[in-house]
């Protein structure tokens, strides 16, 4: 908390300022400035340590004044995209505030409401309102839709505008899940969308294949993620009573780009799978900080690794696994659920690398709006 109206920050070289020390509010140096505080910078590597204090030297809340502050999160629309160019599309569409509005997940299926009906049957109608819009694997859940959808080639070799903010463009993917959102809300009588959605470009076969598979088993991980019973455990179970940053990081980078920004008393939530997860772990371990592993395997895989033993003994580590203690390799299946595990648990998200074509780029759409994902 901050004492007499001195706060301690950290900026980015973006000139976005993160609170460490109370609130995961990410704000502008601008909007600090507006609120009759002043600052000293130091220059610190990627970070610049920043010394916040009222003008007037009067000790007041900095921490509330900044929550009220509408936060950074990192865009993942495809920039400078032409989405009127042919290909394939993975579309997540978001309920305001996650709630649930289409249905429930029973025994691993989704059985939909009247309104999941009405989202259903819209999305398979798109290409009765665009013809080169091919609906391919879907589903309604709760809270988001997820689907697979493929522009064709154009009819005609002239090349059409790009979509721009308040310029929409026929036949574009906005435009479609615009009029898709559009045609739900008017039957149902009321808006139940966020007002943005995320996308992925699935570029080849294999992407394409992933996202087909992550489609299908997305009902049965969401119900084991939200409303399977408590995952089997060993170590310091009081881990989960701290607050939990989780991390998260695709394959292809090995070490993570900076110092990851950890808060006092945090501990640290990953299924710790992909190289860069790795090395955090080691690095975690080396430092003696608490973490939460997330096992997408059967815990007899870990009983043997001395490291880990050690630290469950000194109670900052805590391993958890939903599944039979006689699975030793991971699947893909499993690591899917490992990461929808750490987003639905984390009080906030730290991602070290992410491929855009990849599950983990997938994954993060379903973080709740309000969630703040942070990118090394």
């Amino acid at each position: 908390m901050p004492i007499d109206g001195v706060l301690y920050l950290h900026m980015c070289r973006s000139g976005e300022v993160t609170d460490v020390a109370s609130t995961a509010t990410a704000v502008s140096l601008a909007h600090v400035h507006a609120r009759g505080y002043v600052h000293d910078a130091m220059n610190n590597g990627s970070f610049m340590n920043i010394r916040l204090r009222s003008v007037d030297g009067t000790e007041r809340s900095l921490a509330r004044e900044l929550r009220g502050i509408p936060g950074k999160r990192k865009h993942l629309r495809m920039q400078g995209w032409d989405f009127t160019s042919p290909g394939w599309y993975f579309l997540t569409i978001c309920t305001r505030n996650m709630r649930s509005e289409f249905g429930t997940v029973v025994n691993g299926r989704m059985v939909l409401n009247e309104a999941g009906r009405v989202a259903e049957q819209f999305w398979r109608e798109i290409p009765e309102h665009f013809p080169r819009a091919v609906v391919d694997e879907h589903v309604v859940m709760p809270n988001h839709v997820h689907g697979l959808l493929r522009l064709v080639e154009r009819t005609t070799a002239c090349r059409g505008p790009m979509e721009a903010f308040g310029k929409p463009v026929a036949g574009s993917v906005p435009t479609i899940v615009r009029s898709y959102k559009g045609a739900v809300t008017r039957v149902l009588g009321r808006n139940p969308w966020h007002r943005r959605f995320y996308e992925v470009r699935a570029r080849d076969d294999v992407a394409r294949g992933n996202i087909r598979r992550y489609i299908r088993q997305n009902p049965e991980n969401y119900a084991a993620v939200r409303h399977g019973g408590e995952p089997q455990s060993l170590g310091n179970k009081a881990l989960l009573d701290l607050p939990k940053v989780g991390f998260l990081a695709s394959r292809g980078q090995n070490t993570p780009h900076g110092k990851l920004p950890l808060k006092p008393g945090e501990a640290i939530l990953s299924g710790f799978l992909s190289p860069m997860e790795r090395a955090v772990f080691r690095a975690a371990l080396a430092q003696k900080r608490p973490m939460i592993w997330v096992l997408p395997a059967g815990l007899e895989a870990i009983r043997s690794h001395t490291a880990c033993r050690v630290a469950m003994e000194e109670g900052r580590l805590l391993v958890l696994s939903p599944f039979d203690s006689d699975l030793e390799a991971a699947n893909a299946r499993r690591a899917a659920w490992c990461n929808q595990f750490v987003l639905a648990h984390s009080d906030r998200v730290v991602v070290g690398h992410l491929n855009p074509d990849g599950m983990l780029a997938c994954i993060l759409h379903e973080a709740a709006p309000e969630t703040e994902v942070a990118h090394l």
